[in-house]
C-alpha cells in the first residue's frame, strides 16, 4: 500500500511503512508458531516477544496517523513448518532469530534516515530497538533450554 507524502512537512512515511510492515509481519508470524508451539517452555516467551511486536506496531502505526498517512494493518505474514514434530521448536526459532535481526537492523538503518525527525529516532533508539535487540538472546534461550 503507498502512502502519500508531504515533502513540505518532512514526513518519513517511506521508513515507518517499512518498519510497521515489518512489525506486522512479525506478529502473524508469532500468532501462527503459537498456534502449535504454545507449549510451558516455548510459549510464554513467544507470547511476551509478540506482545513486543504488537506494542511496536501500535507506536509506529501511531506515528505514521499523527503526521496524516495512511498507515497499513496488515501483511503477509510468515508461518515455518518444520520437516519433524521434534524439531519444529529449533527450526521455527532459528527462522524467528533471522527476522529479528533483519528487524533490529531495519531499526539501526532508519536511524540514520535523514527523513525521519529527532523525536522519531528518539522513541526507535530507546524503546523499539532496545526491546528488538532483547529478543534474539530470548529465542537462542529456547534452544538452549532444551
Amino acid at each position: 500500500m503507498a502512502t502519500a507524502t508531504n515533502p513540505e512537512r518532512g514526513d518519513p512515511p517511506n521508513t515507518l511503512t517499512r518498519l510497521l510492515r515489518a512489525e506486522l509481519s512479525a506478529v502473524e508470524t508469532y500468532r501462527g508458531a503459537l498456534t502449535w508451539l504454545d507449549g510451558p517452555d516455548a510459549g510464554p516467551r513467544l507470547r511476551q516477544i509478540c506482545v513486543d511486536h504488537s506494542r511496536a506496531v501500535q507506536v509506529l502505526r501511531g506515528l505514521l496517523l499523527r503526521n496524516g498517512e495512511v498507515a497499513p494493518t496488515s501483511t503477509a505474514g510468515q508461518e515455518y513448518a518444520a520437516a519433524r514434530a521434534d524439531e519444529a521448536l529449533n527450526v521455527t526459532v532459528d527462522a524467528l532469530c533471522d527476522d529479528e535481526a533483519r528487524q533490529v537492523e531495519a531499526y539501526r538503518r532508519a536511524l540514520n534516515d535523514p527523513s525521519l525527525p529527532p523525536a522519531v529516532k528518539a522513541m526507535i533508539r530507546s524503546d523499539l530497538l532496545r526491546r528488538s535487540e532483547t529478543h534474539v538472546p530470548a529465542l537462542e534461550a529456547l534452544i538452549a533450554a532444551r
